[in-house]
């Protein structure tokens, strides 16, 4: 089946880890300058949205979540990116990119719910005068909540999953936002923050379904005396499995969706998860993590309905010999869908959600998906991929709560003349 077997690539970029008490802080991890989205986990985690040169690119995410964006590109990295109808010599150089892109996209982007970019020169600049550019941008959509000065901040995740803090901030960034009824003095500094914001707010809430806490000076301390403060807070809601050291882990998605595993830990990271009837000794080491723990549970589990993997050193190695382990899986289920050459491709999301396109391919990758009643001659060709057909879906599709497509020639060109296609799309609701 198209997307069963994923890379292992599995360098995360500025997607939630496992951390010091289950994860790494997203903030953490800074994404490369104009770094592409080149391993499946990105592609499949993150939204990638490809504007050609003239157009203008749109950027959305659903209520009450605020974009994040991890790279930027306006340039040329290939040679069938936007390359309908133009002449060779515009298509050459391939290593090309605005130095710029990145902190022009992040500073009209960054905490809004939706943004529009134009793909241009007068934008961005020309890096490579001659060439027919596009605007590259890799992005996700995080839930964000403000919190005024003396009031409660609730986070919430849905049954199942955990919060995964990406971003926190007590203190004053601007003076709109709680500032009703405030004096110009309180709201006058802006430029005040709590630097343990992140650390407080990451210890009390991430690997919990719930969770509430103070915005107030006593517990992140007064950064700015006089000035009224909020909290504010970037998240996401992930799965997470635990599994003792011995027993098997089970990860399960819904029907029509895929595992989309974002981090795995095997090793100990506190004295408390698994300690049940284990002696002190077995729990005193607590920074013991296997290095292949992510990549092992990636390879097994990503884009499959359900994977169970055992938590045992035969499986992982032993990180530290001597100690009981435990092993955690932060994931997501997204939803797959492949449709035969010749027949209509329906997305469908829940009454207030729309779509959000992570993968498309049109083409042929290997010879059992979509062969029934097929010569042998139609099925031979494993390397078949129409270059645009992620775009082609994602400008049909992304934000509306459903989008009907037909898996043919005529909508996305033909990549192999003679053999028989499909169109494979993975996608979530949000």
């Amino acid at each position: 089946m198209l997307f069963s077997g994923l890379s292992s690539t599995l360098l995360l970029g500025a997607t939630c880890l496992l951390m010091s008490s289950g994860y790494t802080r997203a903030d953490d991890v800074s994404p490369p300058k104009n770094a592409r989205c080149d391993s499946e986990i990105c592609r499949l985690s993150h939204v990638e949205s490809i504007t050609c040169e003239g157009s203008q690119t749109n950027l959305q995410c659903d209520k009450g979540q605020v974009l994040v964006i991890h790279s930027a590109s306006y340039g040329r990295h290939d040679k069938t990116t936007c390359s309908d109808g133009r002449p060779t010599s515009q298509l050459q150089v391939v290593t090309c990119s605005s130095s710029t892109s990145d902190d022009v996209v992040a500073s009209s982007c960054n905490g809004k719910n939706s943004c529009t970019i134009p793909a241009t020169n007068s934008v961005f600049g020309d890096p490579c005068v001659g060439t027919y550019k596009y605007l590259e941008v890799v992005y996700t959509c995080q839930f964000q909540t403000v919190t005024c000065e003396g009031s409660e901040a609730n986070l919430q995740c849905a049954e199942g999953q955990v919060l995964v803090v990406h971003r926190a901030h007590f203190g004053r960034q601007d003076k709109t936002t709680c500032s009703l009824g405030r004096s110009a003095c309180q709201i006058k500094n802006v430029d005040c923050t709590t630097p343990a914001s992140i650390n407080l707010v990451t210890d009390r809430c991430s690997g919990k379904n719930n969770c509430s806490l103070s915005a107030t000076s006593s517990v992140f301390g007064d950064p700015c005396i006089g000035t009224y403060k909020y909290l504010e807070v970037d998240y996401t809601c992930q799965f997470q499995s635990l599994t003792c050291e011995g027993f098997q882990a089970n990860l399960q998605c819904g029907e029509g969706q895929i595992i989309v595993v974002h981090g795995a830990h095997y090793g100990r990271h506190d004295k408390t998860t698994c300690s049940a009837g284990r002696p002190a000794s077995q729990l005193q080491v607590v920074t013991c993590s296997s290095q292949s723990s992510t990549d092992v549970v990636a390879k097994s589990c990503n884009g499959k309905k359900s994977c169970t993997i055992p938590a045992t050193n035969s499986v992982f190695g032993d990180p530290c010999v001597g100690t009981y382990k435990y092993m955690q899986v932060v994931y997501t289920c997204q939803f797959q869908t492949v449709t035969c050459e010749g027949s209509q491709i329906n997305l469908q999301c829940g009454k207030g959600q729309v779509l959000v396109i992570h993968r498309a391919d049109y083409g042929r990758r290997d010879k059992i998906t979509c062969s029934a009643g097929r010569p042998a001659s139609q099925l031979q060709l494993e390397t078949c991929s129409s270059p645009g057909s992620k775009n082609i879906v994602a400008n049909s599709c992304n934000g509306k709560n459903s989008c009907t497509i037909s898996a043919s020639n005529s909508v996305f060109g033909d990549p192999c003349v003679g053999t028989y296609k499909y169109l494979g799309v993975v996608y979530a609701c949000y």
